[in-house]
């Protein structure tokens, strides 16, 4: 049986892995780096949000949050507007093409992992799931 450590070790060589198909061929297309594409999924969740909030949720500075954001304005993904109650607040929101591109992005992800998940029993499909789901509740409670 292999220890903590040993296990711990082998997850981390293979996530990286897991995460590369996908993310590279559709990054490479689109001209958008992983961060980039990480704030634009964040913006498609949340709907027309401010940037405070996207810094918080992605767990970095405004001033990088906004690096990022200018970037994708110039690319055409994101649009800035004001708040309506307060035009001082500036409100992020995706473009027709950034909409497209995240769809797209979420899309290719997802049918990537329909052809791993096909290669599964049942069973082991399901017991995937409940794993993944308790390590993204148990990621959701961690502080810093």
């Amino acid at each position: 049986m292999a220890t903590i450590d040993e296990l711990s070790n082998e997850i981390s060589i293979m996530v990286p892995k897991l995460m590369k198909g996908a993310r590279s061929s559709f990054l490479a297309k689109a001209n958008i780096s992983t961060a980039q594409m990480i704030m634009l999924i964040s913006i498609h969740d949340h709907g027309q949000c401010k940037i405070k909030t996207l810094a918080k949720e992605r767990g970095i500075s405004p001033p990088t949050a906004t690096g990022l954001l200018d970037r994708l304005v110039r690319a055409g993904y994101v649009k800035r507007g004001s708040d309506s109650e307060d035009r001082r607040v500036v409100m992020i929101s995706l473009t027709k093409k950034g909409e497209n591109a995240a769809q797209d992005f979420l899309r290719t992800v997802r049918n990537r992992w329909k052809n791993i998940l096909i290669h599964l029993t049942s069973k082991e499909q399901h017991q995937y799931l409940n794993i993944v789901k308790k390590i993204v509740d148990i990621l959701s409670g961690e502080k810093g």
